[in-house]
């Protein structure tokens, strides 16, 4: 099976796969034909919301001096903001028309536990210097504790620290991309508040292991779910004005537009994508072929795309992921990789009794560790999971889950000069037929294949 093209982050990527291997795509949904009409006209007819000029020039017919946050997302989501197609443009526009001038208008980076962005790449996603808009954008600090406002406990008990701009802002704006989450169920709404600007205290229990163990935090469940249930309590007692968000296809094209209420408007968003993002299979694999997609900047957000493919897998069956990372450190944050070396030192089910014990320190980006424990749960041994990246360096792989497709390059190949593309085709080809002939060694019989092209964006389902 020849020329087959899969998500490698923001380009495409052509791998020849065995002719034995299925392909299985989520469903697909027509695309809007004019999303900038549609994000228009969602400010005008919100759900269960008045217009947002209108809420625009009541707060301001208040108190004149009135202030106006918008959360926007990092650039580990692929929300569409740029231009008059984008989001934040005629956002801007309708804030700016009913009245309220551009220093009064802040543009807050929704950075949760993830690294601040840099001037470049803020511009790179909103865009605003090309559009001719100077305005404030701030980097979300979760341990910044003076600029951090608390808000209450939520059910569980957890406190509640949020961003003193965002509290104290008299417009309160979220925005963001509605996709299925690997902990919270679906994205966007509610946890544009948290985790995206929480405190790390609010963090511990939020992206702690106890609801992290939680069946309910999966997938597309949200009912039930403890991780969704903890950020909408959060967002409760925060407050939220506005909310925008969208819904995106395969490529990434905007098939729906929500804005209105943050909790109403989220739901309508993730019923809508619910009818295509699903994978519907009538059997587990032997070996599953995953891209890391564009969300995949770095090995820390790698393990969605693997969670993904272990719920298509037979147990001890093998992953072959392929990813590119452009985040500054491939892997992640410091404590990420420390995590990840206890893992590794310790193995996964002594790791799990460790970050649950009353003695751990609760650290940061420890939870996405404990999501490499669930696909080393399936997969067994970390024999079975083989990551082909290019940008980790061969001594980081001592710390990391799985093999590296690395292996399948020789030292001559990788300083041939040929391209990222080329060599990632042939270390990626190479590392599915070396899981295949492991298969067949154990099996003692040709293993089931199957690739599954979106990546940690298709949510498969084995039928019963």
């Amino acid at each position: 099976m020849s020329g087959i093209e899969i998500e490698y982050g923001s380009e495409k990527l052509t791998i020849d796969l065995p002719q034995t291997c299925d392909v299985r795509s989520m469903g697909s949904s027509n695309p809007l034909p004019d999303p900038g009409g549609a994000i228009r006209r969602s400010f005008v007819a919100p759900i269960d919301s008045l217009p947002l000029s209108e809420m625009a020039r009541t707060k301001l017919k208040r108190d004149p001096k009135s202030t106006v946050v918008v959360v926007v997302s990092d650039n580990t989501r692929p929300v569409p903001y740029r231009g008059p197609g984008g989001i934040l443009i005629p956002l801007l526009e309708t804030l700016l028309t009913a009245g309220y001038s551009r220093d009064r208008i802040t543009i807050l980076i929704g950075t949760g536990s993830h690294r601040p962005m840099s001037d470049k790449e803020i511009e790179a996603m909103l865009g605003l210097r090309e559009a001719g808009y100077d305005l404030n954008v701030v980097n979300h600090d979760y341990e910044k504790q003076e600029d951090l406002v608390f808000v209450g406990q939520t059910r569980r008990g957890s406190p509640v620290w949020i961003n003193r701009l965002y509290v104290e802002a008299d417009l309160k704006i979220v925005t963001g991309l509605v996709e299925s989450h690997f902990m919270a169920g679906a994205s966007g709404g509610r946890k544009s508040i948290c985790p995206a600007i929480a405190s790390k205290e609010t963090l511990r229990i939020f992206h702690g292991p106890v609801i992290l163990e939680s069946p309910a935090a999966a997938d597309l469940v949200l009912e039930g779910n403890p991780c969704s249930e903890e950020a909408e309590q959060a967002a409760e007692l925060t407050g939220c004005d506005f909310s925008v968000n969208v819904t995106l296809d395969s490529d990434k094209r905007i098939t729906g537009v929500y804005s209105g209420d943050i909790f109403t408007s989220h739901l309508e968003a993730v019923k809508k994508i619910r009818e295509y993002v699903t994978v519907q299979l009538d059997k587990r694999y032997d070996l599953v072929v995953i891209p890391g997609g564009f969300v995949s900047i770095n090995h820390y957000q790698a393990a969605k795309a693997a969670i993904q493919a272990s719920r298509a897998l037979t147990p001890g069956g093998m992953i072959v992921e392929i990813t590119r990372h452009s985040d500054t450190d491939p892997i992640g944050s410091e404590d990420y990789k420390k995590t990840l070396a206890l893992l590794k030192l310790i193995g996964m089910k002594q790791f799990l009794e460790t970050i649950k014990s009353k003695e751990w320190i609760f650290t940061h980006d420890q939870w996405e560790t404990q999501m490499w424990c669930k696909v080393l749960e399936v997969i067994g041994k970390e024999e079975n999971l083989i990551y082909c990246n290019l940008e980790i360096p061969d001594k980081a792989y001592s710390l990391l889950p799985g093999v590296p497709g690395l292996r399948y390059l020789s030292n001559t190949e990788r300083n041939s000069g040929r391209s990222a593309e080329e060599l990632m085709s042939m270390m990626a080809e190479r590392a599915i037929d070396a899981a295949v002939e492991s298969l067949k060694a154990r099996l003692g019989r040709d293993p089931q294949l199957l690739l599954l092209p979106d990546g940690p964006y298709g949510v498969p389902f084995v039928r019963s």
